[in-house]
């Protein structure tokens, strides 16, 4: 019988907890490599008479995972170059209690979304506008909620993190407005120790759409007015540096140009999906996410396979989860209050099934909401679908930005999404 990816995990779990105590009843490390293939890790040294080494488990363990297995199973402190951090990575997670195994997933990608936030240092709200899938009208939301908030007296930062397939700055900025650099030049001029204060400035472009406003908005894009080599920087860009991972390093950026700005909010135009940029804007930035969905089954069913992997590891999901918050983009004219009372059912069903706290006597604060609370992440804000949005394209026509037009499409979520994340700080 062949034993298939997600069967190996399952099968390994089973038997090092029938097995536990013939292991030495210490704490047990599953190690899956890149391809899937699973050893255990024991904090001990190696064995050194031959009749100790625990044969018969090996060999069932082979043959519960098949291809999933190496021919030698086990890992010992002993062997390993560097033990220390294989037993103490910040990526292992504890996949049971009692007895006690944990696992240290080996992937190329795809790790942030279970790291936990980096801690800010200038405590400037920031928000994520993220939508699992594309075409639900974050970025246009993103541009009104920035013109609104400028028209309230706020000075707003906006950064393109979509480095994949850049726009917000395009869409905010013409080209007599756009930086000479963007976030693609600082990764890459920072891997050689030339992220200067000088870069910092040129990377910066303001909107002329609220020039008669008090506030600002200052946007800055995924790469420069005069950009020649994109692929080739973006081929870089995700490179280590000195032990910082990606996230540490956009961190780094982050509070940088919070520094130099010191914008009342920071808007983070994150990439549609899975991508790891996506997991660092929600999980790592210490951001309020905003997760845009159209009611339709796709939707929940990507958001549910994100959603299943957080639950891998509760102590970090604990440190992001009640910064989420679902919002219903494009809500259709036909029977709206039908669809928003759908919508709200599927994101209730979702978060109940994978995020809520199960409720019990015992369990004094738990994360649980009631479906129709509306302080709960599940409970969607929401914006209309309206025709003078269909073609977005403010730089060229800013006359979409017409009073009645805005509200009619936006009012609702505007005011509650600024009061939600800025509250006493309106202007």
């Amino acid at each position: 019988m062949i034993i298939r990816f997600q069967k190996a995990l399952e099968n390994a779990i089973e038997l090092v907890k029938q097995h536990y105590a013939d292991l030495g009843g210490l704490p047990v490390l599953l190690v899956r490599d890149l391809y899937g293939r699973i050893r255990i890790a024991l904090p001990i040294e190696a064995p050194t008479d031959e009749t100790t080494q625990p044969d018969d488990f090996a060999a069932l363990f082979r043959q519960a995972l098949g291809h999933f297995s190496y021919q030698s199973v086990f890992l010992y402190r002993d062997e390993l170059f560097d033990s220390d951090a294989l037993f103490n990575s910040r990526d292992k997670i504890t996949i049971s209690k009692t007895p006690h195994i944990d696992l240290l997933d080996r992937q190329i990608t795809g790790q942030d979304w279970l790291r936990q936030p980096i801690a800010s240092q200038t405590g400037i709200q920031r928000v994520t506008l993220f939508g699992i899938k594309g075409g639900v009208g974050r970025s246009t939301a993103l541009a009104v909620w920035a013109w609104y908030l400028a028209q309230q007296g706020k000075r707003v930062l906006i950064l393109d993190l979509d480095l994949e397939s850049p726009g917000i700055g395009q869409t905010l900025l013409p080209e007599s407005n756009a930086p000479d650099f963007g976030i693609i030049d600082w990764l890459v001029e920072e891997a050689v120790e030339q992220a200067d204060e000088s870069l910092l400035r040129e990377m910066v472009g303001t909107s002329p759409l609220v020039s008669s406003a008090i506030g600002d908005i200052r946007i800055v894009p995924a790469s420069g007015i005069q950009e020649k080599d994109y692929i080739a920087k973006l081929s870089r860009a995700y490179m280590e540096l000195s032990g910082a991972d990606f996230a540490e390093r956009l961190s780094r950026l982050l509070q940088a140009l919070e520094k130099q700005e010191k914008p009342d909010i920071v808007l983070l135009d994150s990439r549609a999906g899975m991508h790891d940029i996506a997991a660092i804007t929600i999980t790592r930035l210490n951001a309020y996410a905003l997760l845009f969905a159209l009611n339709t089954p796709q939707t929940w069913r990507a958001y549910r396979l994100l959603f299943q992997h957080w639950q891998k590891y509760p102590p970090n999901l604990a440190l992001f989860r009640d910064n989420l918050k679902i919002v219903a983009g494009m809500v259709p004219e036909i029977d709206r209050a039908h669809y928003l009372e759908s919508c709200r059912e599927s994101a209730y069903n979702l978060f109940m099934d994978t995020l809520y706290d199960k409720t019990s006597n015992e369990v004094e604060e738990a994360f649980n909401f009631d479906e129709k609370a509306i302080d709960a992440p599940h409970y969607p804000l929401k914006f209309y679908w309206h025709r003078a949005f269909q073609e977005f394209d403010p730089v060229s026509n800013n006359e979409v930005f017409n009073e009645n037009a805005v509200l009619e499409a936006y009012g609702t979520f505007l005011k509650e999404i600024t009061n939600l994340v800025l509250g006493n700080k309106l202007a």
